[in-house]
């Protein structure tokens, strides 16, 4: 994520020192859930596999930890950056990796995720992450980590997928595993036999004949 007008600053020129693996944010993990209605994460899936290869980004709002609603402004995209080439203000931040893993890399620190209080990072393959910036007690910022919700789900009927029961093997006698073990060995040995009963097999009472007098037997 890129959200730049140049390589050298961001587009509200804010500059905010990053404490992501501050102990006091990893204490804080988990305490908050960020909810998202099912009509916009469903848009927000549906633009990534729509996006392919290639990075996007949008702005959204957020009321009672409730995202009420969303805006993509422009940018210009490629597989490694989104750069927004307007701005929209916003509560939080959304940018997509594709296929890459769900994570805020150096990049998105230096210039997106310092500018909004939520960042979310989607992957088509490692699912997502969401942080939340907040002001540390030594002064700086640093982030948490933030769950996701999915609310006002649609209504859908499953009650007729279930799931597939394994049926345990049915139980041998001793002495039955051991004619089939012994059955297939004689049958791997014999190559001129296509037959499955192997102690009525012509060939394999020659060979027993033949091992006896070899054996004395």
């Amino acid at each position: 994520m890129d959200n730049i007008q140049n390589s050298a600053s961001n587009i509200l020129n804010v500059s905010v020192k990053n404490y992501t693996d501050c102990g006091w944010c990893s204490d804080k993990a988990k305490e908050e859930i960020l909810n998202i209605p099912w009509s916009i994460w469903s848009l927000w899936l549906f633009i990534s596999q729509r996006m392919g290869k290639k990075e996007w980004g949008a702005i959204f709002w957020v009321k009672d930890n409730i995202v009420t609603g969303f805006k993509i402004p422009k940018q210009e995209v490629n597989a490694v950056e989104c750069a927004f080439k307007e701005e929209l203000g916003g509560d939080g931040i959304i940018h997509s990796h594709h296929d890459m893993g769900a994570f805020h890399s150096s990049q998105d620190d230096a210039h997106a995720r310092n500018l909004y209080q939520y960042s979310i990072v989607l992957s088509n393959s490692d699912g997502s992450i969401c942080t939340k910036k907040l002001k540390l007690p030594c002064g700086s910022f640093g982030y948490m980590q933030v769950r996701l919700g999915i609310i006002d789900l649609p209504e859908i009927d499953l009650a007729k997928i279930g799931e597939k029961k394994r049926e345990p093997a049915p139980e041998q006698p001793g002495e039955e595993l051991f004619q089939e073990a012994r059955c297939d060995e004689l049958q791997m040995q014999c190559e001129e036999c296509a037959r499955i009963d192997c102690y009525g097999c012509e060939i394999f009472i020659a060979m027993q004949k033949m091992e006896a007098g070899m054996f004395g037997s």
